[in-house]
């Protein structure tokens, strides 16, 4: 008697440190995030209080892609330190659509600056205004960057999250938001960038191409995997984990790629041919083929829902929301080697319409992959609900 007496207090008192850290962890990462919403507003109103002048564009673009850097940085420490299991918050969710919905306005002002840089080109000398194009270009990168990781952090979340079924509507309506704002984001940023662009006109080569291609190879492969799988009550769940595994080792190797081209960012121009350009574009393609097929796959998986063991659904759908995490990851990847590159770029020319042509194909897959990303996290995250009821 005496034992269970202990016991049950034991129980219970394991039970209270646990709810007393999940609240803890809540009001941390609502925290969190309300001063990076802060911070976030204090670099939209640098950006949106800069006058370009001949003899200021440099320093201000530059101060303010200093701004953007050191966000970016909170963003990816704040990303860093989460930890599962977590429980989400209403503040947390609001949090980051407001943080999303001021990144959109973040492009926007950027997009008037490039307009302003534009209307210079005729009374300043071109070694500034390709300096201020560089300066333009990187904190339009920047801004790119910022939203894509915000959206990376929502994903990790997610995959994080123990109490999906109870939070599961408020989740879709932010995930849903977040991916609309990440659009009219990269809408504006390639606005900014069309006008840029328009300054200069010169022909160039680069050396990611092979890169590139390998990876769209790879990613093409998995795609066609991933259609031809066939699901079964019995397989759902080591066919999702081996699903995953494998867009997870695609995931390194493009983050690899990306972390080259960033680090040569920091130092060196770039030459970018169409070859290099077009095999880039290819690799937007194959992440929107792969999204697709995902998502095909998981029409299969909740037909079979009704069928399935709990314990293998919820295995599944682990699987199913880091693949989605995945994807979207890589498609942002995509698009930051993409303005990267053209950051770095001494000849932008292709011609200058050749590769606005590959960014707006990017900017469509993008948009592509997002849906099918949603659609399948809004199908896990609907089937974790009823299997939570």
């Amino acid at each position: 008697m005496k034992f269970s007496i202990l016991q049950n207090a034991k129980t219970l008192m394991v039970i209270l440190l646990f709810t007393v850290f999940s609240h803890s962890a809540n009001a941390t990462l609502a925290n969190d995030l309300q001063t990076l919403l802060g911070e976030a507003q204090a670099v939209n109103t640098q950006i949106a209080a800069i006058n370009l002048t001949s003899s200021n564009m440099c320093s201000e673009l530059q101060n303010a892609h200093n701004a953007a850097g050191n966000l970016i940085a909170n963003i990816e420490a704040v990303s860093a330190g989460l930890t599962a299991p977590m429980s989400i918050d209403v503040d947390s969710l609001q949090a980051l659509d407001d943080l999303s919905a001021e990144f959109v306005s973040m492009a926007g002002n950027s997009t008037v600056l490039s307009l302003d840089l534009t209307a210079l080109n005729s009374t300043t000398e071109m070694l500034a205004i390709s300096n201020g194009l560089t300066a333009m270009l990187r904190l339009s990168d920047d801004i790119g960057t910022m939203a894509d990781r915000i959206l990376e952090m929502a994903d990790k979340i997610l995959v994080m999250a123990d109490n999906i079924g109870v939070m599961a509507d408020r989740i879709i309506v932010t995930q849903q938001i977040q991916s609309a704002n990440l659009v009219l984001t990269q809408s504006s940023i390639l606005a900014t960038q069309q006008n840029s662009i328009a300054l200069v006109s010169v022909v160039a080569s680069s050396d990611y191409e092979s890169d590139f291609d390998a990876q769209s190879l790879a990613g093409n492969i998995l795609s066609l995997d991933i259609a031809a799988t066939l699901l079964t009550t019995f397989n759902m769940a080591n066919k999702w984990s081996d699903i995953a595994t494998d867009v997870e080792g695609l995931k390194a190797q493009v983050d690899a790629t990306y972390a080259i081209i960033k680090t040569a960012s920091e130092s060196n121009t770039q030459y970018v041919d169409i070859d290099s350009y077009a095999a880039l574009a290819d690799m937007s393609i194959m992440v929107s083929s792969m999204s697709i097929a995902v998502e095909g796959l998981m029409l299969g998986t909740e037909g079979l829902s009704i069928f399935t063991r709990d314990s293998t659904l919820d295995a599944s759908m682990d699987s199913v929301l880091a693949v989605s995490a995945d994807i979207g990851t890589m498609a942002n990847r995509i698009l930051e080697m993409a303005d990267l590159i053209l950051a770095m770029a001494d000849n932008i020319g292709l011609t200058a319409d050749q590769i606005l042509a590959a960014q707006a194909l990017q900017s469509t897959n993008y948009a592509s992959t997002l849906i099918m990303v949603e659609s399948t996290q809004q199908m896990a995250i609907s089937i974790i609900a009823v299997n939570s009821l």
